[in-house]
């Protein structure tokens, strides 16, 4: 009899590690790999010969500061792999970054000009894409999902991608739309490193390309929120756009003096 029932016991448990195995695969089976949803993505994005046409990007509008009443008006430049940002806000001045193809900065009133080295110019090269989406597999080695997750109530695909250099980062892929709605990613900055959270929103078509009209991110405890009135993917970059400031030349030219020692 204690035969028999250790028996029953041990096909019950191999019945269900054989259950919880078939689930399993059934589930992976559905889900899809992160590269697919990738390429889904770039697909949902526009179609090659519009993310071809698009050589730049122009961006304006306002950003705020959620629960702070501090609003200022907020320029995004992008094109060839260089871009230029600037964010100015009432009683603290102007903050701007770029890259210009070899060197990332940044610059506002109360710091002054900075040099971004190391895995925070990595994210900055990363960060001035014009469709980050589209080339991912210029930036990432590879794209894993991880599963399902909520994203502000919508049912999403939850991807890690690793980048060619820095840590992971995991983007939010909307089920429906099939764009990604969020990204989270840890910075480094000289504060030390900081967890980011960006809600992408009220996509729109412009120049055949579907296009995030508001960005909200989240990072150290605040929320900061822009929210744009203009895109175009077609208007030409004024000359000399991401040309160095001389406030960020003169510290290449003190590091460099100092090197030289």
């Amino acid at each position: 009899m204690k035969t028999a029932m250790r028996r029953l016991s041990f096909l019950s448990l191999t019945f269900l590690s054989l259950l919880c195995t078939a689930t399993s695969l059934a589930f992976a089976a559905d889900m899809p790999t992160g590269e697919a949803l990738m390429e889904k993505a770039a697909a949902k994005t526009g179609s090659k010969a519009a993310l071809d046409k698009a050589k730049s990007i122009i961006m304006s509008g306002t950003v705020s500061v959620e629960g702070r009443n501090i609003t200022g008006p907020v320029a995004v430049w992008q094109e060839a792999g260089k871009s230029y940002t600037a964010i100015e806000f009432p009683g603290v001045g102007k903050v701007e970054e770029g890259y210009d193809g070899t060197v990332a900065w940044e610059m506002n009133a109360l710091q002054g000009a900075r040099i971004k080295t190391g895995e925070e110019r990595t994210a900055a090269i990363r960060a001035g894409r014009l469709n980050l989406v589209a080339s991912w597999r210029e930036d990432y080695k590879s794209a894993l999902n991880l599963g399902e997750a909520t994203v502000e109530g919508k049912p999403t695909w939850k991807v890690e991608l690793v980048p060619n250099e820095g840590r992971a980062e995991t983007f939010y892929f909307d089920k429906e739309s099939g764009l990604p709605i969020r990204v989270s990613q840890i910075l480094v900055s000289p504060l030390g490193e900081i967890k980011v959270d960006m809600l992408l929103t009220d996509y729109r078509e412009v120049d055949g390309i579907q296009t995030p009209f508001v960005m909200k991110q989240q990072a150290a405890g605040q929320v900061m929120a822009m929210r744009f009135t203009k895109i175009t993917y077609a208007e030409p970059i004024p000359a000399g756009r991401f040309d160095l400031p001389a406030a960020v030349r003169a510290v290449l030219a003190s590091q460099n003096a100092t090197r030289k020692k």
